[in-house]
């Protein structure tokens, strides 16, 4: 994971990711993802299982589906949060001033056999490039995706998001947070400023911190790869581009200081802002089989065959005002 980054433009300089609040409290850590929880990584696979009571009834067949087909069988490691390359003891391969070259090798029981991952800040500018490339031991699918988490002001609103083009969009069918969470769950819209909400009508999910307390993920399907994002209290504009022919959907994740629970304790605030080939993050189970939003024709897992490595390329960077 990424950590601690200052990006300069001028004389000034950014923080523009969010690190989780109980990593510096002095507590002791939540084991797994949790406990290291950090501005950018990737997901390999992307999500966790879900239940099928927890969801919609247009999303149980899928959550609950076997998995069918020999050419991509699920090992214990594909059940972790956002899989084991969150979690697995990286090497280091190479470092220089700019770059840093790390590998993840895969249980030897997992279809995955490797993951790669190079981070390069760019000289000539406040700006990284990333790239991660995903080995196979054999020909499989999984749903896979990116995690980057933005810090968000304090000033509700101040910050906002441009996704770009997008299909349709579609609402988390668990929630995620029962009795918390606003928006109706699987609930489709069309903008991003008129999403469906359960005590009737819609509301803008476009700016952010929202003045109330929530835990909401959605998910932009059929997008173009481009999302601009506005902090108008730093006077800052972030872009974020990747390929959207291999990741296909934008999963937002807004956390809001909605889950009340240990280590979260109403304080969390921050936007995951996630490229993915995935149902939202309901695990492999769920991305493998047909969902509605691969019925639609927006792909949510990506094929890997051992001689034909998986690479994505982004870049995070701040624009010019």
């Amino acid at each position: 994971m990424l950590g601690g980054v200052t990006l300069k433009k001028g004389d000034r300089r950014y923080q523009p990711f969010y690190e989780a609040p109980w990593i510096s409290d002095g507590t002791a850590p939540p084991a797994g993802l949790l406990g290291q929880l950090r501005s950018e990584f990737p997901c390999v696979p992307f999500g966790v299982p879900y239940e099928p009571e927890t969801v919609v009834a247009d999303w149980r067949d899928s959550v609950a589906a076997a998995v069918m087909h020999d050419d991509h069988p699920l090992d214990t490691s594909d059940n972790l949060l956002h899989g084991y390359v969150c979690v697995g003891e990286w090497t280091l391969v190479s470092q220089t001033a700019h770059e840093i070259h790390i590998a993840l090798d895969y249980p030897v029981s997992s279809s995955i056999a490797r993951v790669v991952r190079v981070i390069r800040a760019d000289p000539h500018g406040p700006a990284i490039d990333f790239s991660v490339k995903v080995e196979a031991r054999r020909k499989t699918r999984r749903p896979i995706g990116l995690h980057p988490n933005l810090a968000l002001p304090k000033v509700a609103g101040a910050f906002q998001i441009h996704p770009g083009v997008f299909q349709f969009g579609m609402v988390h069918p668990a929630g995620p947070e029962p009795g918390v969470s606003r928006a109706v769950p699987g609930a489709m819209f069309d903008r991003l400023d008129s999403v469906p909400v359960r005590d009737g009508g819609t509301t803008a999910f476009d700016r952010f911190p929202f003045e109330h307390d929530t835990e909401e993920i959605i998910q932009l399907c059929g997008v173009d790869g481009v999302v601009t994002l506005t902090d108008d209290e730093l006077q800052v504009t972030y872009r974020l581009t990747w390929d959207a022919s291999a990741l296909p959907s934008l999963l937002l994740w807004i956390s809001n200081r909605g889950r009340s629970y240990s280590p979260w304790n109403s304080r969390n605030v921050c936007l995951g802002v996630e490229p993915v080939s995935s149902a939202f993050e309901l695990g492999c189970r769920a991305g493998l089989a047909e969902n509605p939003i691969n019925e639609r024709g927006v792909p949510t897992a990506l094929s890997i065959e051992p001689d034909r490595p998986l690479e994505i390329a982004y870049r995070f960077e701040i624009m010019n005002r």
